[in-house]
């Protein structure tokens, strides 16, 4: 008997376990997920005469109820979603987008991409046909609204503008348009690259870089401008771009044409961002530079940066004595202790005065020099100086007049230079005050300050500034 019992149980075990297999098993043969398409071909069919016949009714309502029996039939093989792809693309066929787009929209997610990319190809396509402006708008707008929900809204606006760009030059302003939406910089840069070949465009291609309102943008455009020589056009966008290396381009060309107060002005501005940035070595070099050139203003600027302070007050001292403001450059001296250059100073006070009235001649007779503005040559692109404005100069420099006039200041500063006593320090300032000048360099010794060129030589170019 029990071993009848246990042949029962055993069999009953083996049946349990062969249930779960089949069932197991059944779970896993394809075709039996519920939502599986079930493709009746003659249902295929039916539906898809159905569309056809509803694509040529002329009655809304009659069309309407034709499709939506079309659609009804395909729900039914569970293919709701393949069924208003296909009534959509009907629709396409024959133009009407708009209605497309909304039977696409039930498409799914899985053909999002391809259709929103295909009606949004298609507007675009209508856009560059359309002649009407409002209607091209509205073509154009909607290319937009569909290749953003199949790409986003930076790439659509990228693939509108460089169908813009393949048109060729005159469509690049609106090329620019989509691309300055799409935040596409290459775009913008490479459209500002191709202005900047040609010399009748070159402002358009500054403005196309600076479009960008980024660094790289505003020096590429000042970079334009500063290799034709305009360099004060170039300093605008360096300024707005806040761009250090065009500003240590521009102060180089200053100081290459003895422009020394714009040159100071410009450094000054780069070192303040070096002291931001706690660049302090950069500005020691400036300053250590500005110290080798007898730049003394800007030495003492650029140590009270480092806070140098006994640096600082001698280079503010020397300043002034560039300018040759003896008695405040004396009081500098006297709290730095430097007892012999005030007794230095106070014993030459009256040449001081006399050369410090030659001085401010020098600079008067400077400022009555006719100025020389400079324009760009269409042609060729290059800045030119005003032609008539070089005539007037060279008319001034030759007046006889003239050239007494600053020969006459020039041979008062050596007779007072060589009546100074004292050491060589003072007399090394003052020279370096007067050698800035043209006139004073031309006429004069360099060293010595005695007569190079006698009063009956004295030819325009000796006067010359």
């Amino acid at each position: 008997m029990i071993r009848i019992i246990v042949l029962c149980l055993a069999g009953l075990l083996f049946s349990n376990i062969g249930a779960q297999k089949a069932s197991s098993s059944a779970k896993s043969k394809p075709g039996t997920d519920k939502n599986a398409p079930v493709i009746d071909q003659k249902k295929m069919a039916k539906a898809n005469a159905l569309i056809a016949q509803g694509m040529k009714e002329k009655d809304k309502g009659k069309q309407s109820e034709l499709l939506n029996n079309a659609i009804t039939i395909y729900t039914e093989m569970k293919m709701a979603k393949e069924g208003n792809i296909a009534i959509g693309d009907e629709y396409y066929k024959i133009g009407d987008l708009k209605t497309a787009t909304r039977y696409y929209a039930k498409g799914g997610k899985d053909s999002k991409v391809d259709l929103s990319k295909k009606v949004g190809d298609a507007y675009l396509e209508e856009a560059f046909k359309e002649t009407d402006p409002k209607l091209q708008k509205k073509a154009f707008d909607n290319a937009y609204k569909n290749l953003a929900k199949a790409f986003g809204p930076l790439e659509a606006n990228r693939m509108i503008g460089n169908q813009f760009f393949d048109m060729g030059a005159e469509q690049y302003p609106k090329a620019l348009e989509y691309y300055g939406k799409a935040s596409y910089m290459e775009g913008i840069y490479m459209i500002g690259d191709l202005y900047a070949g040609k010399s009748e465009t070159m402002t358009l291609a500054a403005e196309t870089y600076s479009s960008t309102k980024t660094k790289e943008g505003f020096k590429k455009a000042g970079d334009l401008y500063f290799g034709k020589g305009d360099y004060p056009k170039a300093m605008e966008f360096y300024v707005q771009g806040g761009v250090i290396e065009g500003y240590i381009k521009y102060a180089t060309e200053l100081k290459k044409a003895g422009k020394l107060d714009m040159y100071n002005t410009v450094i000054e501005i780069v070192t303040d961002t070096m002291k931001l940035q706690n660049k302090m070595d950069d500005i020691k070099e400036y300053a250590i530079a500005a110290e080798r050139e007898s730049n003394f203003v800007l030495a003492q600027s650029l140590y009270s940066k480092l806070g140098e302070k006994d640096l600082e007050q001698k280079y503010k001292a020397y300043g002034l004595m560039m300018r040759l403001e003896a008695i405040p450059a004396k009081t500098i001296f006297q709290q730095m202790g430097k007892e012999d250059m005030v007794a230095d100073i106070d014993k030459n006070i009256k040449q001081l005065t006399t050369l410090q009235q030659s001085f401010l001649t020098l600079n008067e007779l400077q400022k009555s020099v006719p100025k020389v503005s400079t324009k760009v040559n269409q042609n060729t692109g290059q800045l030119e100086y005003d032609k008539n404005d070089l005539k007037l100069r060279d008319q001034f420099y030759g007046n006889p007049a003239t050239q007494k006039a600053i020969s006459d200041v020039v041979y008062q500063i050596g007779k007072e230079f060589n009546a100074f006593k004292g050491n060589e320090e003072l007399k090394g300032l003052v020279r370096q005050a007067f050698l800035k000048y043209a006139p004073v360099k031309n006429i004069l010794d360099t060293y010595m300050f005695t007569k190079k060129i006698i009063p009956i030589n004295i030819t325009p170019a000796a006067v010359t500034f």
